[in-house]
């Protein structure tokens, strides 16, 4: 009985190593770059996107997501075998080894009108955004002037205005005839008696 389990845990680490290499021949010799983004392009696409998220130096995270990314590799080579059992396919590693669809032969193939649609609603966004954004600006600009304005600090460099500087009335100056001195000088006489 030893030697059956024994012979088991051989043929299953067997088992193991073997897919192990045949995962990684696979990785290097499948296609990197495909318009359609076969195979495993979405896993490492994915496996990218969610290692950026990691913070530096951290150890768990990354692994983590390695893991992750094996496992959805793991899954596009079982998906293919399954598909050649079944017969949609000419090989177990056709849904991931095949002839890359580069950007030079592309046909489009699209709803021109959906398409269209899509791209001017996006239009609408970015114009929305910036309108947006130009009326943050003025708000800005307007309650920094108000601030100010309302402050003579800020405008004189930290010297402030004297609120209660007397006020030098201007004489009037248009008649200069020796009747308008006279008067002039009355009134100096009147006010000077007024405040004894």
């Amino acid at each position: 009985m030893a030697r059956f389990f024994h012979l088991l845990y051989y043929y299953l680490l067997g088992i193991l190593v073997f897919f192990v290499v045949y995962m990684v021949t696979m990785l290097v010799l499948a296609p990197k770059h495909d318009l359609q983004k076969r195979g495993f392009i979405p896993c490492t696409e994915q496996f990218v996107l969610n290692v950026a998220e990691c913070n530096r130096g951290e150890m768990v995270c990354p692994l983590k997501y390695l893991w992750q990314d094996t496992m959805c590799n793991a899954s596009v080579i079982l998906e293919g075998f399954g598909s050649w059992i079944k017969g949609k396919q000419n090989a177990p590693w056709s849904n991931y080894i095949f002839s890359a669809e580069k950007y030079e032969t592309m046909e489009y193939n699209g709803d021109v009108a959906a398409d269209m649609a899509d791209l001017e609603a996006q239009s609408q966004f970015t114009e929305r955004k910036i309108e947006e954004l130009e009326a943050a600006k003025k708000r800005s600009l307007n309650l920094r002037e108000d601030v100010l304005l309302s402050s003579p600090e800020n405008l004189f460099d930290g010297e402030t205005v004297e609120q209660n500087e007397p006020v030098i009335e201007e004489k009037n100056t248009g008649d200069i005839s020796d009747e308008a001195f006279m008067e002039e000088i009355n009134m100096d006489e009147e006010h000077e008696e007024n405040d004894k």
